[in-house]
């Protein structure tokens, strides 16, 4: 009975928990970017460092060392000598070009790599610069002058391409992606244990509320079919009392009531039950709209409100649904129409039609819906007449038309009606 509720509740607890879910892994995943990055850079400068020491003690046999750098780090290493001759490149290429890389490093640190006015007695190293590639990628670079025990110079640029966000959310985007998994079966089992057993004392409630309101109808049919037997009798006897007569008018006239009261009750309960019966056939749409019409045009004319039927002048195509529950819905709005239209003068009844479906309106020019009873109109035992002055309706009909729309996989609404009054519709679809 409450399934909608249960999955709309389902749906937005276990939404709002994987948001908040999310947004937690989001934080986690970019403070390890971060720290990632910081590692990086943190690993460069160990290994600049390290190159730095075996230039100034290995006596100029240091490529062995820097292969190995090479290899596992993916360094990328030029060295000068005094004059400005490359001894040594590493023989392998970012996806910048190393010249691209050493000019963009230039310019940032204002003068010339290998320049010669520098203090030429000390090893000296300028820190770690950042450089954009011309690729999206970013790198890493250090310059550097050595000076080696046998007082030779050389000239360095070490260079490091740092990890793409996509490379660091990639070598962690499995184990995320795990727990983001684990977490979403975990929130939408535990949070469907914990709904069904909070909406469980309000669905026995409902059940236990509709079970009454059934067996309350089938019961009241009995009694009722009685009092209207003997009012009736009573009706055709040959007493002549006109305070007699008129009760019995009176009894007539509320048992009525009472019975279209009890058979919409019944008709909620088959609803709340699923036991509605549908049967489908192929529909004459003209033959549908010219019944109604011919149904209600009496009815009008007594209320002076005049019946318009518009039908196309094209043929209508064949309507596969249930007949019977399509003229009951109409028949509530067309009940509706009239009872708002007492100083309207007419009623129109009107089609449009698409590849996918038919829409029937039926059209009032009466007083309308005014705004604070537009959400509720479809609600049962909604009245917007709050002071009950007519006692012919008690809020159930738009809530079964609404019903029984659905039985057909149909859609209900209603729209205001141009220069007052309101346009209510069905649409229904031909397939």
């Amino acid at each position: 009975m409450l399934d909608k509720l249960y999955r709309k509740l389902h749906i937005i607890f276990t939404c709002g928990i994987m948001l908040i879910i999310s947004a937690i892994i989001g934080i986690v995943l970019n403070n390890n970017m971060k720290a990632e990055k910081s590692n990086d850079g943190e690993i460069f400068r160990r290994m600049s460092t390290l190159i730095i020491y075996q230039l100034e003690y290995d006596d100029g046999y240091f490529e062995k060392a820097i292969k190995a750098y090479e290899e596992k780090y993916s360094i990328l290493c030029v060295i000068k000598s005094e004059s400005g001759e490359i001894i040594y490149q590493s023989p392998f290429d970012y996806p910048t070009s190393t010249e691209f890389l050493l000019n963009s490093l230039e310019q940032q640190k204002g003068y010339l790599l290998f320049d010669d006015s520098r203090n030429k007695t000390v090893t000296q190293e300028d820190g770690i610069f950042e450089i954009d590639g011309q690729n999206n990628d970013t790198y890493l670079a250090l310059p550097a002058m050595v000076i080696s025990k046998d007082n030779t110079i050389y000239d360095m640029a070490l260079l490091y391409r740092s990890k793409t966000v996509s490379e660091l959310i990639s070598n962690q985007a499995v184990l995320y992606f795990l727990v983001w998994s684990v977490s979403l079966i975990c929130v939408a089992l535990l949070s469907r244990l914990i709904l069904k057993k909070a909406l469980r004392p309000t669905e026995r409630m409902l059940k236990s509320q509709k079970d009454f309101l059934a067996a309350a109808s089938h019961e009241l049919k009995s009694p009722l079919a009685v009092i209207v037997a003997n009012a009736e009798k009573i009706g055709k006897s040959d007493t002549q009392n006109s305070e007699l007569e008129k009760s019995v008018k009176v009894v007539n006239t509320e048992c009525m009531r009472m019975s279209r009261l009890i058979n919409d009750m019944l008709l909620l309960a088959s609803s709340d039950t699923n036991t509605w019966s549908v049967s489908k056939k192929e529909i004459n749409v003209d033959t549908l709209l010219i019944t109604l019409y011919e149904t209600y045009e009496p009815i009008c004319a007594k209320h002076n409100i005049a019946l318009e039927l518009n039908i196309a002048d094209t043929s209508y195509p064949a309507l596969y649904s249930d007949p019977e529950r399509i003229m009951q819905i109409l028949n509530i709005f067309m009940d509706n129409a009239i009872s708002h239209s007492n100083d309207s003068p007419s009623i129109q009844i009107k089609t449009s039609l698409t590849a996918k479906a038919i829409t029937f309106y039926i059209v009032d020019h009466g007083n309308g819906i005014s705004e604070q009873d537009k959400p509720y109109i479809f609600d049962r035992f909604y009245c917007a007449d709050k002071s009950h002055t007519d006692k012919s309706h008690f809020g159930l009909g738009l809530s079964i038309a609404n019903e029984l729309t659905k039985t057909l996989n149909g859609k209900v609404g209603f729209e205001d009606t141009a220069n007052g009054g309101a346009t209510f519709f069905i649409t229904i679809p031909l397939k």
